[in-house]
């Protein structure tokens, strides 16, 4: 069921932040943001989620994509889905690169989304 999963939420995008999280939560998950990899680190700590929602470019010392390993060191089990504006075959390698479990750009429907992360936590709908 999708209300014991936890999702955490990772962009510098205010906007992002909400409207993910949002949609997100009406689909039954409980949510957790950070707008960096900083802060990102003690959610995962203290909300362990499920599987993490990544924005790819991200301000401060940790990329998106840089971040995606130390996020699996810290927490083995997690899954991880891209999520980022940056070019389609630029994102797809970089997910590939990164060992991510998937990816979807931006401007993708969230529905989309939702349909990836119920597939990656094995929610039915």
């Amino acid at each position: 069921m999708a209300e014991h999963k936890k999702i955490l939420v990772i962009d510098d995008d205010p906007f992002i932040l909400e409207a993910v999280g949002s949609l997100l939560q009406k689909a039954g998950y409980r949510v957790a943001t950070a707008s960096n990899t900083m802060g990102a680190g003690y959610l995962l700590r203290d909300f362990a989620p499920d599987l993490v929602v990544l924005d790819i470019m991200l301000p401060g010392s940790f990329s998106g994509d840089q971040a995606c390993a130390t996020l699996r060191d810290l927490s083995p089990g997690i899954r991880i889905v891209f999520y980022s504006g940056i070019d389609q075959a630029q994102l797809r390698r970089l997910a590939e690169q990164n060992h991510a479990d998937a990816w979807l750009n931006k401007g993708g429907r969230v529905s989309e989304l939702i349909q990836i992360i119920d597939g990656l936590l094995g929610v039915q709908r």
